[in-house]
């Protein structure tokens, strides 16, 4: 049965179809607060229903008359990653919450085992059919801030569609029946995990004006691409997520396709993007759906401007509910209120994405560094234009010691700098950051599959010393 036929989901759509997208560019500062005061007070006893939820905030002494607007939310403990996990499945949603009818969507592989990428256990949370939806107004929200008819704007999304993941549960539950609002003959899904040859000979087909997918997926077309293959892929527009898009890759990728390679940031459990990059590099905020703080190794806000560990709400949304959630892992920096230069209302961050904060790289002197500051790397590949480096990964495998691989499209070598003389400059770089005490090891390794299979790409940096897994793709 679709569900639209349903007037009580259909018509609460319609009002968010033709109202929502518009909202946050529409309404002044004073009134969305007062929407946060409002989402946020509603969403807080919806999760006081949510028996891991209900169980803090009776050991807390919080209770549902506490909770005025969302300048309260700083009396409300955190919740973690572990606890929800460990309430799956009956103390994440409320009791009348159909579990059969709801979806469940998970961060990392569908066997229970530990996701190489991710650095720790998957979580698994549920949604419903109505939650999916509210995604299709953000994603209207950003192509029309962008400047596309969303209605005619063709898109190729490729991504992880492997079950239990965000695409997958989305393209099964809605897709198939949001075609009366929704051209879907304008879009293309296809699995990131797939051959390159494969995805470019039908995303050449296809002809999108929009390409959604991750940075390596991005350099892959763009090798592909340079020799010679996809002459009808020539987008507007390329939007990555799901692992961390390093200078490099982001230059060559733009060079190659003529057009803007922009940042979307969301996660599984945040089920949409938190937040995404316009093209003058402000990353704004669907802060109408989402509240963010920031908090340092001692679970201790800092202000804006400040580094610190991404602590998540959700303000709509049914199923589990995040409220202070501390499980994505992600270091931010808040912004003080200052407005984009592109024109548009909504908060920015700070500073872009810094990586995880499980990949951070700490050296015998006591220096930490993100994963996006230790990508010194970046910066002597676009200079020796080094558009034969398919892959690089930085991979700290004790304190003192760092390898360094790269891996090299043959057809490419040729016409490149010398291998030899690239790993020079790469390892004197990295040297001259870590000191005489850390030994720096730059090598080629073979090609391998990226681990799509079991969540996202391979990620660029990897620290033995923070993670409690992780994974690399030279690791025989």
């Amino acid at each position: 049965m679709n569900p639209f036929l349903n007037p009580f989901i259909t018509i609460p759509f319609l009002k968010k179809y033709y109202l929502d997208p518009g909202r946050i560019e529409r309404i002044s500062p004073e009134q969305l607060e007062q929407y946060k005061d409002k989402a946020f007070k509603k969403m807080f006893s919806y999760a006081y229903t949510v028996p891991v939820y209900k169980k803090k905030y009776k050991e807390a002494g919080i209770h549902l008359d506490d909770i005025k607007g969302i300048k309260d939310i700083q009396k409300i403990p955190f919740i973690s990653r572990k606890e929800i996990r460990d309430h799956f499945p009956e103390g994440i949603t409320p009791p009348y919450f159909n579990r059969k009818k709801g979806f469940v969507i998970c961060t990392g592989g569908t066997t229970g085992k530990y996701c190489c990428t991710s650095g720790s256990e998957p979580v698994c949370i549920y949604t419903d059919f109505n939650s999916l939806l509210e995604t299709v107004i953000m994603g209207i929200r950003e192509r029309s801030l962008f400047g596309f008819d969303w209605k005619n704007t063709r898109i190729a999304n490729i991504g992880n569609f492997n079950p239990y993941k965000y695409d997958d549960v989305y393209d099964k539950a809605v897709n198939k029946h949001v075609k009366h609002f929704y051209p879907i003959k304008n879009i293309l899904s296809m699995q990131a995990s797939g051959k390159s040859m494969e995805i470019i000979q039908k995303v050449d087909a296809f002809k999108p004006e929009i390409i959604i997918s991750y940075p390596a997926i991005f350099k892959d077309l763009s090798l592909l691409k340079r020799k010679g293959l996809g002459k009808n892929i020539n987008p507007k527009l390329l939007l990555s997520g799901g692992q961390l898009l390093d200078e490099f890759t982001k230059s060559y990728v733009e060079d190659t396709f003529g057009c803007k390679l922009l940042n979307m940031y969301g996660s599984c459990e945040s089920g949409a993007n938190i937040a995404f990059e316009c093209p003058e590099g402000g990353w704004h905020i669907h802060s109408d759906y989402y509240h963010l703080e920031a908090v340092d190794e001692n679970m201790e806000l800092v202000g804006p401007g400040e580094r610190g560990r991404l602590v998540l709400t959700k303000l709509w949304g049914k199923g589990t509910p995040l409220i202070r959630y501390t499980g994505m892992q992600d270091w931010i920096t808040l912004g003080n209120g200052k407005k984009c230069n592109c024109g548009l209302k909504s908060p920015i961050l700070h500073r872009p994405l810094e990586g995880r904060t499980i990949s951070n790289i700490v050296l015998p002197n006591g220096k930490v560094y993100t994963s996006t500051e230790f990508l010194f790397i970046t910066t002597v590949l676009k200079d020796l234009k080094a558009y034969h480096v398919k892959r690089f990964q930085i991979i700290q495998k004790k304190i003192d010691e760092i390898e360094i691989h790269l891996i090299i499209d043959e057809e490419l070598r040729k016409k490149a700098v010398p291998f030899d003389e690239m790993a020079k400059k790469i390892k004197k770089v990295y040297e001259q950051k870590t000191g005489p005490d850390v030994k720096i090891t730059v090598k080629e390794v073979k090609d391998k599959e990226d681990t799509l299979g079991s969540g996202k790409p391979t990620p660029l940096v990897v620290s033995y010393l923070t993670s409690s897994k992780t994974c690399d793709f030279n690791n025989q």
